[in-house]
């Protein structure tokens, strides 16, 4: 039985000699002749642009620093259609992989094959050699496989090596009918491309029904591993021809690819035979108005499925290249899963698969993990800094490390670009309440306290479950903050407090004054993040020479994300002494501070170490009476974080700091206060984290290197606040202005300034 070659309509020369040609059906049919191409132009790119991601290098190809879209790029329609830009800037090339081209041989007039032609490529049905007669197999190599020099167009693996076995009768590829080829010549073609080492063979021959030889022929290559892609005819039918549907027949274990033809703006060709029952086998390519050279080194543009199987092909070489690992079955299911999809949702009955699409195929696919670990990494985020931190990763590139897709495909990731920093937060919003009614309640040594906010519409949110109330009790109130004080015997008091800060009962126990400061805070009124559902102990004791006081707080790391039911939590407790002379009272302490799952309110992936850390803290408070109602304060809290090594983090030491000095007068009908303040922020330190840092294919072996990522912020917030309020009618106004300078500790943040103007009225 003989084949019929699938030969493609050339078009028109890209020379000022404008030559036309009829065209031979895959089959029986033949395809209309198009219109002269107009003058060159970049062809578009076909396929949905897709999102860069912190991905740099593929490791088993050198990366490359040439500039692949230029001129001769462009002129490349088929490798431009196929987003090959991505494999370049990889390195991937094709070098060191061979292609086996099962047609009418191949001539080299230009010299673009030069030194990539495999000797065992032979004539299998006489000994005329390998030279091309009648131009088709010459312009498939093309696209699959011709030089990138500069001048002409460049193949889709255009460093790839060719496997030549000519397969044509003789003398039919002079004859007005085209190419003929017999199934025993194509059969030996199969199988030589087999020995001689091809990871990819390609056919674009097609016609009748196929004999035994010839699919005994593919099968033998599917069990060594080798993709074959075919090409799927040119008849416009709803099916491949029969040549193709019985090449992929099940016992090729879906080895076989069938290709399809689509145009420069990914419509399918109206002569390509479609996907119909063999969807799952088959993927679009350019097959229409593709350039390429004739057996004399003439320039046209072709069409036919004959064009769209090479780029395939040139696909699968240059996949093979920069993975060694992948086998050919995996390579099939890469350009399948990330081919872009055309038409019907999914895999359908025109486009099959969908539609060739290299940069997609080059982008890490599946779950990732650290090289030689299980540990996983995500490409997009692994981790989220505090505000304590600010805006320490940003523009960081040291934290370099080498991952493995789902393929086990290994690529360089930059860690600290996915490392986000907290967004930044308006405290303002959160002090201004409205509609709270406060309940206290005093009997004897016990005095109650409570904040409930009436749930107006467009107030803030806040968490009642630590009040144990009803559903519907719950959305008619919203807890603020309660405390409970209790005068233990002379000498002593205690207060318990539910969402009421460690520093802030220690203040009121120390008898400091309260003013009424709404975004700039004292150093020890937060841990250093935001948290929610705290449950705060405080004891002081007068031993006579002096105060001490020790206070524990517990409560949950608030996160910049809806999970607000996250139970990372945290634990501190803190001892401090305190004592006046004269005028001037002195207090200072230390405490520590553990965090389940974060390290001073950020949080990182298990690729930086996971989260979890242990805190020591010192502070010191100077509070001086100066008279007449004024007073002067300053206070600084100093901390030193470790955060819990394991894995990848070998240390992560932190020192930050945050401090407050106030100047205040309190009268009895007006009060002032302005706060010049730093929150807490890390002012030296990071990780040091042992990462891969190289892969070796061959062997599996992982090399290691420390990186160093810092954690100290450019950006350094400061907190301005002024307060000046009036008694009036039972009640207080109170005017705040503030200026937060940098805020979040991003040193690009713009400033965040407001005002406030307050009436609180006691029952």
């Amino acid at each position: 039985m003989r084949k019929i070659i699938q030969r493609a309509c050339l078009i028109a020369a890209v020379a000022p000699t404008l030559l036309l040609a009829g065209c031979g059906g895959g089959g029986s049919g033949g395809v209309a002749s198009t219109p002269t191409p107009p003058t060159p132009s970049t062809p578009p790119i076909t396929g949905t642009p897709t999102t860069s991601t912190p991905t740099t290098a593929v490791i088993a190809t050198t990366p490359s620093t040439i500039n692949f879209n230029d001129a001769e790029y462009q002129r490349s329609n088929a490798a431009v259609a196929a987003n090959a830009l991505a494999a370049y800037a990889a390195g991937a090339t094709g070098a060191g992989i061979e292609i086996g081209i099962v047609d009418s041989g191949l001539s080299n007039a230009g010299g673009q094959f030069t030194g990539r032609i495999d000797p065992a490529s032979r004539d299998l049905v006489s000994n005329r050699g390998i030279t091309d007669e009648g131009g088709h197999g010459t312009s498939v190599a093309g696209v699959a496989a011709a030089a990138r020099d500069g001048s002409d167009i460049l193949g889709v693996a255009f460093n790839a090596t060719l496997l030549i076995a000519r397969t044509d009768s003789v003398g039919s590829c002079v004859s007005s009918d085209g190419c003929s080829h017999s199934d025993s010549a194509i059969a030996q073609g199969i199988d030589l491309a087999r020995q001689s080492g091809a990871r990819v063979i390609n056919m674009s021959l097609g016609g009748s029904q196929a004999n035994n030889t010839v699919v005994s022929a593919i099968r033998r290559a599917a069990a060594a591993g080798i993709v074959v892609v075919i090409s799927a005819g040119n008849d416009g039918a709803a099916d491949p021809d029969l040549f193709a549907q019985v090449a992929s027949d099940a016992a090729t274990n879906g080895m076989v690819i069938i290709a399809g033809s689509h145009d420069a703006n990914g419509v399918t060709s109206s002569f390509s035979d479609k996907a119909g029952s063999y969807r799952q086998f088959y993927l679009t390519a350019l097959g229409e108005r593709v350039r390429s050279f004739d057996e004399n080194f003439g320039h046209f543009l072709f069409s036919g499925t004959s064009y769209s199987a090479p780029t395939i092909s040139g696909a699968v070489a240059l996949l093979a290249q920069a993975f060694p690992n992948l086998t050919g079955k995996q390579i099939i299911n890469l350009l399948y899963s990330t081919a872009t999809d055309a038409g019907a949702a999914g895999v359908d009955a025109i486009y099959g698969n969908g539609l060739l699409n290299l940069t997609r195929a080059f982008q890490p696919q599946g779950s990732s993990s650290l090289a030689g670990s299980a540990v996983p990494v995500s490409l997009a985020s692994n981790g989220t800094t505090s505000t304590a931190m600010g805006d320490a990763v940003t523009g960081a590139s040291s934290a370099r490390t080498v991952i493995l897709d789902g393929y086990g495909r290994a690529y360089s990731l930059n860690v600290a670009g996915t490392i986000g920093h907290a967004a930044a937060i308006r405290p303002l919003t959160g002090s201004l309440v409205g509609d709270i009614r406060t309940t206290n309640v005093g009997n004897g040594p016990i005095a109650i306290s409570m904040n409930i906010a009436r749930s107006n519409v467009g107030q803030p949110a806040a968490d009642v479950r630590a009040l144990g109330l009803s559903d519907h009790d719950a959305r008619l109130a919203r807890f603020i903050s309660a405390r409970v004080l209790a005068r233990i015997d002379g000498r002593t008091q205690a207060v318990f407090g539910m969402a009421e800060g460690a520093g802030r009962l220690s203040a009121m126990l120390d008898g400091r004054a309260d003013l009424p400061f709404l975004v700039a805070r004292d150093s020890d009124a937060t841990p250093g993040f935001a948290s929610r559902g705290n449950q705060t102990l405080a004891i002081r004791r007068d031993l006579g020479f002096a105060g001490v006081t020790i206070a524990s707080e517990r409560g949950i790391v608030a996160k910049p994300v809806a999970d607000r039911l996250s139970d990372d939590g945290y634990a501190m407790a803190s001892i401090r002494f305190d004592r006046r002379f004269g005028s001037v009272n002195l207090s200072g302490g230390g405490g520590m501070m553990r965090e389940g799952g974060s390290v001073l309110g950020a949080r990182f992936g298990a690729a930086l170490g996971g989260g979890g850390a242990t805190t020591k803290m010192l502070d010191l408070r100077v509070d001086w009476d100066i008279g007449n109602g004024w007073a002067l304060a300053g206070a600084v809290r100093q901390g030193w974080t470790r955060a819990d090594t394991g894995g990848v983090l070998s240390s992560g030491r932190l020192s930050s700091n945050s401090f407050a000095i106030d100047i205040v007068r309190q009268a009895r009908d007006h009060r002032f206060g302005l706060r010049v303040a730093q929150p807490m922020r890390v002012e030296q330190g990071g990780y040091d984290l042992n990462l891969p840092a190289s892969y070796d294919y061959a062997t599996g072996l992982v090399g290691y290197a420390r990186q160093r990522l810092g954690l100290a912020p450019k950006g350094r917030e400061v907190d301005i606040e002024g307060t000046y309020g009036r008694y009036f009618a039972g009640g207080w106004i109170d005017m705040n202005l503030f200026l937060r300078n940098q805020p979040g500790n991003v040193e690009t943040a713009a400033p965040d300034r407001g005002a406030a103007l307050r009436y609180s009225l006691g029952f």
